[in-house]
């Protein structure tokens, strides 16, 4: 099993892995032909959830420096 990310910053940058996988997997099959609804599918949401985890990184980037504007 593996163990929980740390913070936030690794959860969304795992999430963008796992995205970038699926949508390696989806092409692939998708090139191989024939086509199939699930690959098309999976395609689509692999784009959605690396958008997702993307703005994830953003907001804690946001965050990250809301904080140092605090402390300084």
């Amino acid at each position: 099993m593996k163990a929980a990310p740390a913070n936030i910053i690794q959860t969304a940058f795992d999430g963008l892995v796992r995205a970038r996988d699926q949508a390696d997997i989806a092409s692939q099959r998708i090139a191989a032909g024939p086509r199939e609804a699930e690959d098309l599918m999976l395609l689509k949401s692999s784009g959605r959830a690396f958008k997702a985890n993307a703005a994830v990184l953003d907001v804690a980037k946001g965050m990250h420096d809301r904080l140092l504007d605090i402390f300084a």
